[in-house]
């Protein structure tokens, strides 16, 4: 991932620029761009509210806005045959437009690239940051990093599992639930991590122990495929970029 979702750049490139439904004045393009990034950010929160999955903030906005597309245009240029819209009102020929909107996007991709904002690694895919933002009660932080740990314990993380029912006893971030603890320290022992094995037998004061290697396979894969090829020493420096502190001793020991 990166910090343009794949969905919102494809968005923005296929479905808002294709000719046949965008409008066909410059400012009418921008209006409709920006009603677009309006339409993603409003449909997130509304969606999220609703406990819905929030992937199809990208798409819904679409349709309605392909329908106000003329609407878009008559307003333009109704607005540039007044007095006031004529005298902000300016011509560029079609070739000349097209050099500037690619010299826009050439900077703009550039200072990105140069910043770190367009390669594969996200700050988002770093559990250590959710943590964080979790501890100091940042929206939605805890939820996600619930989220994030189901889906490592799914793909049998011990380490996630035992997080997980640690969370389900101390319910800071979640409502306490001791059956549900209970499960999830039995699924930590049943992958061998040795923390989850002592909480099954005390789970109401949880043990927590540090992810092994087995589990940074799991938990560094930034939705990609497991790192089960990945030599120690890598997968530390790579747990150590992620925020994970504890790697960045341990990969100078695993040379």
């Amino acid at each position: 991932d990166s910090e343009i979702p794949s969905a919102v750049f494809l968005g923005l490139h296929l479905l808002i620029t294709d000719p046949s439904t965008s409008p066909r004045t410059p400012v009418g393009k921008s209006i409709f761009g920006g009603l677009y990034g309006l339409g993603v950010f409003g449909l997130y929160a509304l969606l999220g509210a609703l406990g819905v999955p929030t992937f199809y903030d990208k798409l819904l906005c679409v349709p309605l806005l392909n329908l106000s597309v003329q609407r878009i245009d008559r307003l333009v240029r109704a607005f540039e045959r007044s007095p006031r819209g004529s005298r902000w009102r300016f011509e560029w020929a079609a070739q000349r437009l097209n050099l500037a909107h690619m010299a826009v996007w050439i900077v703009f991709f550039a200072a990105m690239t140069a910043t770190g904002q367009t390669d594969g690694r996200h700050t988002g895919d770093s559990l250590p940051f959710w943590q964080q933002a979790c501890a100091e009660e940042r929206r939605n932080a805890c939820e996600r990093l619930i989220q994030l740990e189901s889906t490592y314990c799914g793909d049998n993380s011990g380490w996630a599992c035992n997080e997980l029912g640690s969370h389900y006893v101390e319910g800071r971030i979640t409502e306490t639930d001791l059956d549900l603890a209970t499960a999830y320290f039995s699924r930590a022992c049943e992958v061998r991590f040795q923390a989850g094995c002592v909480n099954v037998l005390n789970p109401e004061s949880p043990s927590r122990a540090l992810p092994r290697v087995i589990d940074l396979r799991l938990l560094l894969r930034e939705g990609g495929q497991n790192l089960l090829e990945m030599s120690e020493p890598d997968l530390y420096a790579r747990a150590c970029g992620h925020g994970w502190t504890f790697a960045c001793a341990e990969a100078p020991r695993s040379l």
